[in-house]
């Protein structure tokens, strides 16, 4: 329905309106009346829209008239946007301290001053009050196109979708064997083993058009064929999910007689219509994410058959679905290789027939821009059977037009995209047009140009933009592209067909050339030279996003143009100064110069009043203005660490990025500056620890409170001035400075205590409330860096999902204990139960490395999940644990004093270690399972008499000389490892 993506882009920016007129506009005495009347007309403006939502519209008059709403909206929209810049620059300039008051000779300007706002105030009614004849006249144009009012919460109409069926031959079944072969043994073990499920429920999830509907086909009818269930019943579902008209599909299938009305004869009918007998129901194409009507349909669907060993398969193209009805098995589809789509286009064009060359070369490229999708092969397939060479090529060029078959795609495709619930949601979506086909968009930088754009109207409009990505994959309009250490999606893109499909909705909002309505662009993209860097001034005056590449000239460009300019990126080493002609764009939410050669921001920076987004991680930045304490709405800071702050961050109390904090001297500077940024989240970084005073100035950064911060470094100066006042106060500090249970990363650098603090010790903090301990529970990775007075290391074998440890530099440490695993009894059955990681480098004074202590004798596992360990540069090291892991792959000792390795090491790990380095340990002399006692009491392993290493692919020993080099070298024919590298002296 084309009315629902430019309807839905429209009411975004009405709703944007309407709660800007409650909240800013309608408090100014002067303008109260206006502002109603402007809030009345958007609101039945708001009406209409909901009515154009639901239609297709054909008509191209309600077409031009949702393109005249939408200018006329974003004309209100920076109208009230200027009004409400004004009033935050009133409120933050009498901000200003005594001294920074204007001299007396500049008085008279405060008259200039007061003329001036009472100018601005009438500018601001004459505007309204021509917003508001404009609306009038669109709200009588809605009513003679035929719209209606319709509230947001009326039932609205379906979406129309194929009907599927059980029948329909599918002469083309590429790809899919091995996946469909899977599928119909996962149905078969569900009745012939004793499970006393009395449903197997299988989802198959993925995006339209990737064959869910013919691989499900095909196993329906291999079971059918098999005769395992004693029912096969097919249902096509569709987005109306209505329980009373799926058991009557069910039912018409099962006799082909459906009588009755009421929900209690349709159930009686259908229990004995299936009797005793079992059933393999499919449910293709699942739309609903309502848990409740879910439940509903299989409670009703239990109680009318309580034989065992049913099974029911669901399509669906949201992960959501595919979760809530509660599967034994989700498969999520994937798409076709290149070869595969080729191989459909084949059979499509030439039959079974060779292919002559000229077309393969070409067809091979065409099935590439399929991107794995079978419906995109079998469409593309089927316009080229029978055509020239010269129609191959304009299609590998140009792809499909609408009557090729383009259409079809796209309208598939489109259910999804009709299918999202807010409107502001499909918005969100059709700006993702703006960016190239194959384009990898980062995630975060996605929700702060919706941010931008006033797409996510709510106080927390990051968690409400991760919502968004989130239903957006789970519906696989985006698709994942990369992932960050904790499995949380970083960046995303999109199928080019999807993407198709987002140019379709996005209508003309973004840049196709030409148009005077287009609201985002990427400039230089295009490749069209030195005409691509100049924006037509009436093009200039509706962008609201900018995205600048390398390939533009900004000299070309007259920012001052860009009156109603949102999102503006510089893409461009060239740039050393910011254009003067910047500073007129008062509506800037989002600015981002991390790829430019800017080395210092112009003091008008600040007053960009309503900028949420600064993105300056530029290598070649050097300071912040003193004005940035006045960009009160700012949300996101990214600097790099050798940036230099202004005093008084602290008053920008939206801050949710602040990736570093270096602690300075003046007021302004200090530490309790970070007090006051209650809502930092993410990674934080304090440098300079070594200039706050004791623990009760630490605790005014008041990081125990915030839950938000996952990352956190602390930091104390490598070059530190021994002589200030407060030296050696390091454990004081650190004790106030204990962080939120919720931390998920720790790592202290140049800590010069001799004992870490208690929470640290205990890797557990204080519970205000209630005075408890809290174990760091969720703490994933800690590393202590060079804490060279430091002589313990703290207990940190019960966090239970610790996954890296590193240890570094602690050159006092001499023993590292039975502590070290934690607190071992009755109840502890395994130490260090997630560590993949550990790693000991640069401890000198190391000389143990004890064994777990277990006083009752009971088993426990100790590093179950193990994988890289490394020891390095710990000469004295003379004594280690007899065992480590069972899972090793990477294994590396260099420079440690130890005349003997434990043979578990290796034993334990010969299934799994891939990478075995063994360098400049002059000690080692053999590899023995009783290290420590007398040889004469041991067995004693030379490398010969090593198991096999079958996955092993890298052997480095260097150095080792009391080691037998000659059975090392034996050994090399007993491994069997393809492409093994090794290197010896």
């Amino acid at each position: 329905m084309e009315g629902g993506g430019a309807a839905a882009a429209v009411e975004v920016l009405v709703q944007n309106l309407i709660d800007l007129c409650k909240k800013e506009i309608s408090q100014i005495r002067d303008l109260k009346k206006d502002a109603a009347k402007l809030t009345k007309s958007l609101k039945t403006i708001q009406k209409f829209l909901n009515d154009a939502e639901t239609r297709d519209i054909t008509s191209e008059a309600v077409k031009e008239w949702l393109k005249n709403l939408e200018d006329v909206a974003f004309d209100a929209d920076n109208v009230l946007d200027e009004f409400n810049y004004h009033i935050l620059s009133k409120q933050i300039k009498p901000a200003e301290p005594e001294e920074e008051k204007v001299p007396s000779c500049f008085s008279r300007l405060s008259c200039f001053s007061c003329c001036k706002n009472l100018s601005r105030s009438r500018n601001m009614a004459l505007k309204i009050k021509e917003i508001n004849e404009n609306l009038e006249s669109i709200n009588k144009e809605a009513t003679e196109f035929g719209l209606v009012g319709r509230l947001a919460d009326e039932p609205t109409l379906v979406i129309a979708a194929l009907e599927t069926d059980s029948y329909t031959l599918d002469p083309i079944f590429i790809g899919r064997d091995d996946v469909a072969s899977k599928i119909v043994e996962m149905l078969t073990n569900s009745i012939t083993t004793d499970d006393e499920r009395a449903v197997s429920i299988i989802s198959i999830v993925g995006m339209g058009g990737l064959g869910k509907t013919t691989l499900t086909r095909k196993v329906f009818n291999h079971m059918k064929d098999e005769t395992r269930f004693g029912s096969h019943i097919w249902v096509h579902v569709s987005p109306n999910f209505d329980a009373l008209t799926l058991f009557k599909k069910i039912l018409k299938e099962l006799n082909d007689q459906v009588e009755g009305e009421n929900k209690q004869d349709i159930l009686s009918k259908l229990q004995q219509a299936l009797k005793d007998k079992t059933y393999l129901l499919v449910l293709d194409d699942v739309w609903n994410e309502d848990r409740s009507k879910w439940e509903e349909f299989m409670n009703s669907l239990l109680g009318v058959s309580s034989v065992k060993g049913n099974a029911i398969v669901v399509t669906t193209r949201s992960m959501k679905v595919a979760t809530i009805v509660n599967p034994i098995h989700t498969h999520e589809l994937e798409g076709l290789s290149d070869e595969e789509c080729w191989s459909i286009i084949k059979v499509k064009t030439f039959g079974e027939g060779n292919v002559p060359s000229e077309f393969a070369a070409i067809g091979k490229k065409i099935a590439r821009k399929c991107q794995g999708l079978p419906l995109a092969a079998n469409v593309v397939g089927g316009v080229l059977s029978i055509k020239s060479e010269e129609k191959w090529r304009s299609v590998e060029e140009k792809w499909l037009s609408a009557d090729e078959g383009g259409d079809n795609i796209t309208n598939i495709l489109r259910l999804s995209f009709d299918n999202l619930s807010l409107p502001s949601l499909k918005k969100c979506f059709a700006y993702c047009a703006m960016f190239p086909k194959g384009s990898e968009i980062m995630k975060q930088e996605l929700i702060e140009m919706w941010m931008a754009e006033g797409f996510l109207q709510a106080n927390n409009m990051e968690s409400v933009g991760e919502k968004f990505i989130n239903v957006l994959l789970h519906n696989s309009l985006l698709q994942v592209s990369t992932r960050d250490r904790y499995g949380n999606v970083e960046s995303c893109g999109m199928h080019d067909l999807v993407h198709d499909l987002a140019c379709s909705v996005s209508n003309s909002s973004n840049s196709t050339g030409g148009s005077s309505r287009v609201r985002y662009m990427i400039l230089g993209d295009n490749n069209c030279g030195e005409e691509s860097s100049r924006i037509p001034k009436e093009m200039a005056k509706s962008l609201r996003t900018l995205l600048i590449t390398s390939k533009a000239d900004i000299s070309d460009i007259n920012f001052s143009d860009l009156e109603s300019l949102h999102v503006l990126r510089l893409d461009d080493y060239i740039v050393k100064e910011l254009p003067s002609s910047i500073q007129k764009l008062i509506h800037l939410r989002d600015f981002d110069i991390s790829d430019t050669m800017i080395e210092y921001l112009p003091d008008w920076i600040g007053e960009f009043f309503h900028l949420q987004t600064l993105r300056a991680n530029s290598e070649y930045l050097k300071k912040l203005p003193s004005t940035i304490k006045y960009l009160i709405n700012l949300r996101h800071l990214y600097i790099n660490e050798e940036v230099e702050l202004p005093m008084g961050i602290g008053r920008l109390t939206c801050l949710q990025t602040l990736t570093h904090f270096p602690v300075g001297d003046e007021n302004g500077c200090k530490i309790e500056e970070l007090g006051s940024l209650n809502n930092l989240s993410g990674d934080l970084k304090i440098r300079n620890l070594d200039r706050v005073h004791d623990k009760e100035e630490a605790g005014k950064a008041n990081l125990f409170k915030n839950s938000k911060i996952l990352n956190l470094c602390l930091e104390w100066d490598w070059n530190r001035d021994w002589n200030r006042e407060g030296e050696r106060n390091d454990e004081d500090v650190l004790e106030g400075l204990q962080p939120h249970s919720d931390l998920r990363e720790l790592k202290i650098e140049r800590f010069s205590g001799k004992r870490f603090p208690s929470w640290t010790l205990k890797m557990a903090v204080r519970d205000a409330p209630h005075g408890s301990w809290v174990v760091l529970n969720k703490l994933m990775s800690l590393e202590l860096w060079y804490c060279d007075e430091c002589e313990e290391i703290p207990m940190l074998g019960q966090l239970p999902n610790l996954k890296s440890l590193e240890l570094k530099g602690l050159s006092n440490v001499k023993c590292i204990n039975s502590s070290f695993y934690g607190m071992v009894n009755k109840d502890t059955r395994i130490v260090f139960p997630a560590l993949e990681r550990l790693e000991l480098k640069d401890l000198p004074k190391l000389a143990v490395w004890a064994e777990i202590e277990i006083s009752d004798g009971s088993e426990v596992k100790l590093f179950p999940r193990l994988q890289h360990l490394i020891i390095s540069e710990c000469e004295q090291l003379m004594s280690v644990p007899s065992h480590v892991s069972s899972c090793l792959q990477h294994l590396e000792i260099s420079s440690i004093g130890v005349k003997c390795l434990p043979a578990d090491w290796l034993l334990s790990n010969s299934e799994t270690l891939s990478y075995l380095e063994i360098g400049d340990c002059l000690n080692l002399r053999e590899i023995s399972d009783r290290c420590g006692e007398k040889e004469s009491q041991g067995r004693s392993f030379t490398i010969t008499s090593l198991p096999k290493f079958p996955r092993l692919t890298k052997l480095m020993i260097l150095h080792v000389p009391k080691l037998c080099l000659d059975n090392v070298v034996y050994a090399m024919r007993n491994l069997e490892v393809d492409g093994l590298k090794y290197i010896f002296p």
